[in-house]
C-alpha cells in the first residue's frame, strides 16, 4: 500500500510589531510566549482553506501566525499550489484583543463597542518591502485610519438629508451582492434605513446612496460570538500590487513569500508624579522649620532629576503638603526603560532631590517607580498623562 506524500510551501505569514516590548513582540517570557493578540480564522475562512488544502498554524513567538498551501509541480521556478484560489476567495481572520493594557501602551484612537480595526492586504505601497509589509493604512503603524464600524445582523443608518426610495442600497464585497432596505422612514428632514443583511455571509460592505460610497462598514454575521477587537481581510487575488499579491496570474507562488506585519505605536505620555507629605515626614518637618524665605528657596529647589540628561521635570508646589513634578516633554512607554544618554544597559532611573545647584544638594528618594500602563487614561488625549503616586 502506497503512502500519500503531501508537500506544502509558506503562502503568507503575519507578525506583531510592538516597540513598547523588548523582543518587539509580547512580553518578555522564559518558556512560552503570551501574545497580546489572537488570529481566529473565521468559519468561512476554515472552509475556503480546507478547499484550497491551505493550513493555518499559529507563530505565537512572533505574535502571529502562517498559511502553507500544498503544491504540485513548478512554473517558471515558482512552485505551483495544487488548487488555485479563484480571484475573488479571500482569507478572514478575526483579532482578539487578550491583554487589555495594550490600548494603553500603544498610542491607538479611542474606539466604540460598535466599531473596530479593518486591515486588508489590498494596499498600494510600491515602498513597502516584500519581508515588511505593513497592514495599516500608515506605514509607521495602526492609526484612526484603520478603524471601521462593524454590525450584526441588521445594519441601521441615519442620513441628515432625505433619501428617495431605489436610490440607498447596501454592496457586499465579497460577492458582489446588492441589498435593498427593509425600511426607509423619513421625517423631519431625515432618513432612517434600516437593511436586514442576515442572509449575508460575514464581510466588508459599502452604503451606497445615488450611487456614492457613503459608509464603509463590516458585517460580522448574525450574531457576535466574542468581543472583535479586529478584522484582517487577506485577498488571494492575483491583480494585487505585486509586494502585497499572495498568488501569482498562473497559480503559482514565488520564492520570496510575502511578510505582513501588524505595527502599533508606542505611546506617549506627560510623566507626573505626586508627591504626598505625611505630617511626621522627615521633608515636611524640614519646610516647616525654615523661615517663609529660606522655605520657598527650598521649595524651588525640590525637584526630580534623571540620569537621562533628556528628561527633566517642572515642579508644582500645591500645597506643604502636595506637590506635583510633571515632565516637560512626553516620554515612551516601555516594559523596560533605558537612559539614552547613559552607558547602552544603563536603567532609566529617576531621583527626587532637595537644594538642587546648592551645596546642601541630596537625594531625598531614589530609584521612583515607573508609571503602570493599566492606569494610562487614554481618553485624555491629546494630553496624556502617566501619574505615579509618592507617599512620604
Amino acid at each position: 500500500m502506497g503512502i500519500l506524500k503531501v508537500k506544502y510551501s509558506e503562502l503568507f505569514k503575519v507578525s506583531v510589531a510592538q516597540p513598547f516590548y523588548q523582543n518587539a513582540v509580547c512580553p518578555k517570557y522564559t518558556t512560552d510566549p503570551r501574545p497580546d493578540l489572537e488570529f481566529i480564522p473565521t468559519k468561512e475562512c476554515i472552509q475556503r482553506m480546507s478547499h484550497l488544502n491551505l493550513l493555518y498554524k499559529k507563530e505565537d513567538q512572533h505574535g502571529g501566525f502562517t498559511v502553507w498551501g500544498s503544491i504540485e509541480g513548478t512554473s517558471g521556478g515558482n512552485d505551483l499550489l495544487k488548487f488555485k484560489p479563484m480571484k475573488t476567495d479571500t482569507l478572514t481572520f478575526l483579532v482578539l484583543l487578550r491583554n487589555p493594557s495594550l490600548a494603553n501602551f500603544n498610542d491607538l484612537p479611542q474606539t466604540s463597542l460598535a466599531q473596530a480595526y479593518y486591515f486588508t492586504n489590498q494596499l498600494i505601497d510600491l515602498a513597502a518591502s516584500r519581508d515588511d509589509l505593513h497592514l495599516s493604512n500608515d506605514p509607521l503603524g495602526v492609526k484612526s485610519a484603520d478603524t471601521i464600524r462593524v454590525t450584526f445582523g441588521t445594519y441601521t443608518y441615519t442620513s441628515m438629508v432625505p433619501v428617495a426610495p431605489g436610490t440607498a442600497r447596501v454592496k457586499h464585497l465579497p460577492s458582489g451582492r446588492e441589498m435593498l432596505p427593509k425600511s426607509l422612514l423619513t421625517e423631519s428632514g431625515k432618513s432612517y434605513l434600516i437593511f436586514d443583511l442576515s442572509s449575508l455571509a460575514p464581510g466588508k460592505c459599502q452604503l451606497l446612496i445615488g450611487g456614492i460610497i457613503t459608509e464603509e462598514f463590516y458585517y460580522g454575521g448574525v450574531v457576535a460570538d466574542v468581543p472583535i477587537f479586529g478584522i484582517v481581510d487577506f485577498s488571494l487575488d492575483p491583480a494585487l500590487q505585486a509586494n502585497y499579491r499572495i498568488v501569482e496570474p498562473d497559480g503559482s507562488i514565488t520564492p520570496q513569500r510575502p511578510a505582513y506585519r501588524l505595527r502599533f505605536i508606542s505611546r506617549q505620555t506627560l510623566w507626573r508624579y505626586r508627591l504626598i507629605l505625611q505630617p511626621n515626614s522627615p521633608l515636611f518637618l524640614e519646610m516647616a522649620a525654615l523661615s517663609p524665605a529660606d522655605k520657598t528657596d527650598f521649595i524651588n529647589r525640590l525637584n526630580i532629576v534623571s540620569n537621562d540628561t533628556t528628561i527633566l521635570f517642572t515642579g508644582n508646589h500645591i500645597s506643604d503638603t502636595v506637590f506635583e513634578f510633571i515632565s516637560t516633554s512626553p516620554i515612551q512607554l516601555r516594559e523596560k526603560y533605558l537612559s539614552s544618554t547613559g552607558g547602552p544597559h544603563d536603567a532609566l532611573s529617576f531621583t527626587l532631590k532637595k537644594y538642587l545647584g546648592d551645596p546642601r544638594e541630596s537625594a531625598v528618594r531614589s530609584n521612583l517607580p515607573y508609571p503602570a500602563t493599566d492606569r494610562v487614561d487614554a481618553t485624555a488625549s491629546p494630553t496624556i498623562y502617566s501619574d505615579i503616586l509618592l507617599t512620604l
